[in-house]
């Protein structure tokens, strides 16, 4: 039953609402923030006044109007965020959000898969023809890396130690986020998530888009951060690896699906 003096459009805000989760972390001169939310919706959603008039957008038109793709991934979390602030630097922090991941996705070429010769290729373009009627990357591959406030970015010769990461050392506080995820279609998938780790004296942030084109391609693109405790600046790492399955094939153990074990 309808509360009294609440209209259909209210009722559905307040449910959205009540779905945010938010945790929030302190070490080392970094505040953490990783909030969860509801996936975007599949329509416009203003919440309306007695008057009928819009009180806010809504995240969909806020979506359309900002990203000029003629589709949006399958599940998109428009709210899903984290964030790292310096706490002795008001202003100066990084976030990870998808609005920003898919501002990076072309959206007037076509991917750069070099699968022509492929049988089961062109079997499977048959399910995302739709997709090719005005060119983009229906991959939703990014070459984002978090959107940086306040900071300085300059090129640097210091790296992240990947060793130090392998260490067993306990967890103080540990988020993961999914920006957006597609099937393409059924051949496969494209994922953006964000992973973070504290540890006494640092902190560790995995940012993976992870793509799989059934038998045909595996790409990942990693953006890696860490930061040590008191210290005023952070380390950023991106790359990008890819192989065509059938390059993979006399391996004798393949892991082709996004799993745990790409945390480090």
């Amino acid at each position: 039953m309808r509360e009294p003096g609440r209209n259909a459009s209210e009722i559905l805000a307040h449910a959205r609402r009540s779905a945010r989760k938010q945790d929030e972390f302190y070490r080392g001169g970094f505040h953490f923030i990783a909030v969860w939310d509801h996936i975007l919706e599949s329509q416009c959603a203003h919440v309306t006044n007695a008057g009928g008039d819009a009180d806010t957008e809504c995240s969909r038109c806020l979506f359309e109007r900002s990203l000029s793709l003629p589709e949006l991934p399958e599940m998109v979390f428009p709210k899903n965020t984290l964030t790292i602030d310096f706490t002795q630097f008001p202003g100066c922090s990084i976030n990870f959000n998808a609005l920003d991941a898919l501002e990076m996705v072309s959206d007037n070429t076509l991917p750069e898969v070099q699968v022509a010769p492929s049988s089961v290729w062109q079997e499977s373009r048959q399910g995302i023809t739709n997709k090719m009627a005005h060119p983009f990357d229906w991959t939703f591959t990014s070459r984002y890396a978090g959107s940086v406030h306040g900071c300085t970015i300059e090129s640097s010769d210091e790296t992240i130690d990947l060793e130090r990461l392998k260490r067993q050392e306990p967890i103080g506080f540990y988020a993961q986020v999914t920006l957006y995820e597609d099937e393409l279609a059924d051949h496969g998938t494209a994922q953006m998530s964000v992973r973070l780790r504290v540890m006494p004296d640092f902190f560790f942030v995995l940012m993976r888009f992870y793509l799989r084109i059934d038998r045909v391609l595996v790409r990942v693109c990693d953006t890696r951060l860490l930061g040590d405790n008191g210290k005023d600046y952070m380390i950023r790492e991106w790359s990008l690896r890819e192989a065509k399955v059938a390059d993979l094939e006399h391996l004798v153990s393949v892991t082709l699906n996004y799993t745990s074990r790409y945390a480090s």
